[in-house]
């Protein structure tokens, strides 16, 4: 338990550094690093034994953070038409190839799992990137830095808190299962207590910045409430696939990077389906706050 205490402290601030310099080359290298690790243990936990399918995703992943902050200047070459789209396209096409050069070692569903791993890990994790330049994308709405780092910390609060609230209100509330099949120890009523656990910090949150932070307050509390109890629920989903995929493939962790706490993974699988989530709602939806 003391170990478990001291490293989650230690990445505690690890990530509280990385929101203090995030206009720096630290939240870049900090957003390239979970992306080499997260997409690094969910291949090797489906059992991909091809090095250079491994070698390529890992290392595609990786450089996805740079190409977000830095890929502006290759679309900028005359010459060239580096859209997103077509680098995807020929990536997906050379992973088939080196699936068909190692066909005796690699199936198609070790394919499939590198595509899902390699893309969307970096993806979600560089929509913390996107919510931290928000202001440089919509200037229009009077968005500053202050409501980039609202934003990440919505994300950040959406997954924790649900989290914490859940594992709270389902051990002394928690009698009907959630899913019995996959996570034995989830309830309907840890659930529930996620859900509003995720609400309520969210809105106070919510209410710290419009109230003492923000230039131009609103006063907006309904898209904070209804996108909270959306995000929550997506980072259940994402817990659940997490542990539905380690059931799948007989793993208790997806790494040990994090003493007590697995790998890195086991600690930020919310975070991501939550990253992605939240993107997709303020886009759909132009939330205001």
């Amino acid at each position: 338990m003391a170990k478990r205490i001291v490293f989650g402290l230690l990445w505690t601030a690890i990530g509280i550094s990385a929101l203090v310099f995030m206009h720096t080359w630290f939240f870049l290298a900090f957003a390239m690093f979970l992306c080499f690790m997260a997409t690094y243990e969910l291949n090797r936990s489906s059992g991909l034994e091809n090095k250079p399918v491994m070698i390529l995703s890992v290392a595609v992943s990786t450089l996805f953070p740079v190409y977000y902050e830095y890929g502006h200047y290759l679309r900028e070459i005359e010459f060239l038409n580096l859209k997103t789209e077509y680098l995807i396209t020929i990536y997906v096409l050379i992973l088939c190839f080196l699936m068909l050069h190692n066909h005796e070692k690699t199936k198609f569903s070790h394919i499939s799992f590198v595509i899902v791993s390699s893309l969307l890990v970096p993806f979600s994790f560089t929509r913390l990137m996107y919510f931290r330049d928000i202001a440089l994308y919509y200037p229009d709405r009077g968005y500053t830095n202050a409501h980039g780092i609202f934003l990440i910390l919505f994300i950040l609060f959406s997954a924790c808190f649900t989290d914490t609230f859940a594992y709270f209100t389902g051990s002394f509330l928690g009698k009907h299962k959630l899913c019995p099949k996959i996570s034995p120890k989830k309830t309907v009523e840890g659930a529930i207590g996620g859900v509003l656990g995720c609400i309520l910090a969210n809105v106070i949150l919510y209410a710290v910045y419009d109230n003492f932070i923000f230039e131009n307050p609103v006063h907006n509390y309904v898209p904070i409430v209804v996108a909270s109890a959306i995000t929550s629920v997506v980072g259940m989903c994402g817990d659940l696939t997490a542990s539905l995929i380690k059931r799948n493939y007989g793993i208790k962790d997806f790494g040990n990077l994090i003493p007590g706490h697995g790998g890195i993974m086991d600690r930020f699988d919310s975070i991501l389906f939550v990253s992605a989530a939240f993107y997709a709602v303020f886009n759909i939806f132009e939330v205001s706050i």
